[in-house]
């Protein structure tokens, strides 16, 4: 007796849902764990991951694992590797910034052994910067480099206030020192009086000061016709008279030589316009008359002075004030040397 036997299907096979879930859960986390590159390349990393994963289920064939598992391993090298492109074009910018920075900090702190051996090392680190655990301490390594800069910066800075203050110092000792040599040099041999460059000095500091004030400049006439006919002595004798008669007259006021026959007063500012041009023109009216031996003969010698009075203050530059005296006596034939 034969035994019929029924065909019987071919049994599929088949993997424990929870197997598949794990495998998905392995490479969506993959993705989402993968190191960060370019956002949109990420981005397409984890939907390309998501894909696959949702690719496998319990009647996945255990070739279609391998086909899953294969494409999961390509997707990641090739995001791997572009992020790898990315990753050490940072590197090599971010050492290149770091280079650039340190050789100028180098530059600027020079005078500074130790801050310039400190930026020497934390280029030396980030130069040897090669994986990623290492350029993790990029940031600690710039911070650094950004601290030194910035205590160089505030140690330069008070440096160089000290010194300017120091050499602001020597500055106003070395001008004071000149100022008094030049006033010693200025007195003039002849009368005795502060010469040219003190008047100068008188005129411009009143003049700052902006409060209104007179100077008055005194030409003595035929001193250089004299000094030709009778000798210089003459002439130096004339000038000690005008000298004189002028620091009599002219009370309230500072008497200077200005050039050749000149001679220049400066009014205190306390004394009024009106008091001050009053004393001014009577001075101005001075006589000196002096008797000579000449060609075996007395000769009697009279002079006059002529006078220029300019009222002062701060709104105009004192070298025009110096011009326009100057141009006073050239106008009374006498050449003064420019200020």
């Amino acid at each position: 007796m034969g035994i019929y036997t029924k065909d019987i299907p071919e049994r599929r096979f088949s993997l424990p849902a929870e197997i598949i879930d794990h495998l998905q859960i392995l490479i969506r986390g993959i993705a989402l764990h993968a190191i960060e590159g370019d956002p949109e390349d990420l981005k397409q990393l984890q939907q390309r991951m998501a894909g696959i994963a949702e690719t496998l289920t319990v009647d996945s064939s255990p070739d279609d694992l391998l086909v899953g598992i294969g494409k999961t391993l390509r997707s990641l090298e090739e995001y791997n590797r572009r992020a790898s492109g990315i990753f050490n074009g940072q590197v090599e910018e971010l050492r290149g910034m770091l280079s650039t920075m340190t050789a100028t900090v180098i530059f600027i702190t020079s005078s500074s052994e130790t801050s310039v051996k400190q930026l020497s090392a934390i280029e030396v680190k980030l130069q040897r910067a090669s994986t990623l655990e290492d350029t993790r301490q990029v940031k600690s390594y710039l911070t650094d480099c950004l601290t030194l800069v910035r205590s160089e910066a505030l140690r330069l800075q008070t440096e160089a206030r000290t010194r300017i203050n120091s050499l602001k110092g020597d500055v106003e000792r070395l001008s004071n020192r000149l100022k008094a040599a030049s006033a010693d040099e200025s007195e003039d041999p002849v009368t005795g009086l502060k010469g040219r460059s003190s008047a100068e000095e008188v005129i411009t500091t009143k003049m700052a000061a902006g409060k209104e004030f007179l100077v008055a400049l005194f030409v003595l006439d035929r001193i250089a016709s004299i000094n030709g006919r009778f000798g210089r002595q003459v002439g130096d004798d004339i000038l000690i008279s005008g000298a004189q008669n002028l620091a009599q007259k002219l009370s309230g006021t500072t008497l200077f030589r200005w050039s050749g026959p000149g001679f220049v007063a400066v009014f205190d500012p306390s004394i009024s316009m009106t008091q001050a041009e009053t004393r001014a023109t009577q001075a101005a009216s001075l006589r000196i008359e002096k008797t000579i031996e000449a060609d075996n003969r007395s000769v009697l010698i009279v002079i006059t002075a002529s006078c220029n009075l300019q009222r002062l203050s701060g709104k105009i530059a004192p070298d025009a004030i110096f011009k326009n005296m100057d141009a006073f006596m050239a106008s009374r034939g006498v050449i003064a040397p420019p200020s």
